[in-house]
């Protein structure tokens, strides 16, 4: 063995070690993610009762949608977040969102009326949706694990959603939902400053970046770049396919009011969030086998399938006076499970599509889309359940999920072990 040989050695033994100690602070970050995007999910009946506690309960949630539509345009705003990261790096973006999400939890912590947790759900939802994270692990992974290793951090970012109703079942104020993402996300921002480095895909792209045209100053340029690649009508679909997913988020974000108003007690909606939990570290178990294994879109076509057959299964069991938990906790979890597990393959797919030189703003874009649907489903939403309630708005938006299975089909190619350093 040469000295050169063992050099070599030593490297690889400390990229590998630094690539594992990545890919364990990132689950911390997508534990933070989780929770910060579902913990105040949970207390929706606790907050709009409250804030509207002169309103009668369809009134009163109608209103909290109408703050909550308010407060999703902080989502806009992540095009500019992904854009930065473009232009400055994945890292001190990645920085800045974690220690977002921990003090904007503190700020929301503290809000007296609905005005103030409005604007502090606005910031919070500007942080939380910017997914730097997913970035970082798709431009460190090889290319054929590239969705085992997206997903091992989700499997793992899953004990935030099943700490949620442990926080839950122990507190008595629905404020109380946010101390654990004060005291995870602000340290957690520090030890990521100190200890990361840039992605190796940007800091090729930094090294190569000798003329303006090699790597984009502009917002424009970045999305000149997108639009010309050969791949631009794949980047469309995949905007009217998240704008579909956003639509329907509005089961994610009221879904614990709607099955509040049922024979389910309290009790039974914390199991029912644990069933959630579990279901989406199976989701992820399997996207992370079969997405590097046979493919993302066989996977979209079923997730695809089963969210609006979950959604009314979740409607028929919250009507029932017997049986309601477990029929509620399959749908329940199985639309979990579908709503998540679409999200993030659409969310690989856009990634595998872009050029690196733009991949930041791209999902940005993406990520736009998706929160103006989340904005006009609430809307929409709000003024359906003012009359009708909340059902019939989770079953007219589900079943356009089915529109997106003829999308896939005709317009998107597989990008199963594609090397991102290649995408033109």
């Amino acid at each position: 063995m040469t000295m050169n040989d063992i050099k070599t050695g030593n490297k690889r033994s400390k990229t590998s070690s630094y690539f594992k100690y990545m890919i364990f602070i990132l689950i911390f970050v997508e534990i933070l993610d989780t929770y910060t995007t579902n913990s105040l999910n949970v207390v929706v009946s606790s907050i709009s009762g409250e804030f509207f506690s002169n309103l009668t309960e369809n009134a009163a949630i109608s209103f909290y949608q109408i703050f909550v539509a308010i407060a999703t345009f902080g989502m806009y705003f992540v095009l500019l977040n992904q854009y930065l990261a473009d232009k400055i790096g994945r890292k001190i973006l990645l920085v800045f969102t974690v220690f977002g999400m921990g003090i904007c939890s503190l700020f929301i912590a503290l809000s007296t009326n609905i005005v103030f947790y409005t604007v502090f759900l606005f910031l919070l939802y500007f942080f939380f949706n910017s997914d730097i994270w997913v970035i970082y692990i798709n431009e460190e992974s090889p290319a054929e694990k590239r969705a085992f290793y997206t997903n091992l951090v989700l499997i793992g970012g899953v004990v935030g959603a099943l700490l949620i109703p442990v926080f839950h079942s122990l507190t008595t104020n629905w404020r109380g939902m946010t101390y654990f993402a004060i005291v995870l996300g602000i340290p957690l921002s520090f030890i990521i400053f100190f200890t990361f480095k840039e992605t190796s895909k940007y800091l090729e792209i930094k090294e190569r970046a000798t003329t303006l045209e090699s790597h984009p100053k502009l917002f424009k340029d970045n999305i000149k770049r997108i639009f010309k690649s050969s791949r631009k009508t794949e980047f469309i679909v995949i905007l009217g396919i998240s704008l579909i997913i956003g639509l329907n988020n509005i089961f994610i974000l009221v879904g614990e009011d709607f099955i509040s108003d049922s024979p389910l007690t309290e009790g039974d909606v914390d199991i029912i969030v644990y069933v959630m939990g579990g279901a989406s570290i199976i989701g992820y178990l399997i996207t992370a086998i079969i997405a590097d294994k046979y493919g993302r879109k066989p996977l979209c076509y079923i997730y695809s399938i089963i969210f609006p057959i979950s959604i009314l299964i979740t409607v028929f069991g919250t009507s029932l006076s017997e049986g309601a938990l477990l029929v509620v906790s399959i749908g329940a979890g199985l639309a979990n499970l579908s709503y998540w597990g679409l999200r993030i393959l659409i969310s690989i797919i856009t990634l595998e599509i872009i050029p690196t030189q733009s991949r930041g703003t791209g999902t940005g874009l993406k990520t736009l889309i998706s929160s103006v649907g989340i904005t006009v489903g609430l809307i929409i939403s709000s003024i359906i359940t003012f009359n009708q309630g909340l059902a019939l708005s989770f079953i007219i938006f589900s079943l356009l999920y089915i529109i997106i299975i003829p999308l896939i089909y005709f317009f998107l190619k597989e990008t199963k072990g594609i090397n991102l350093s290649e995408i033109k």
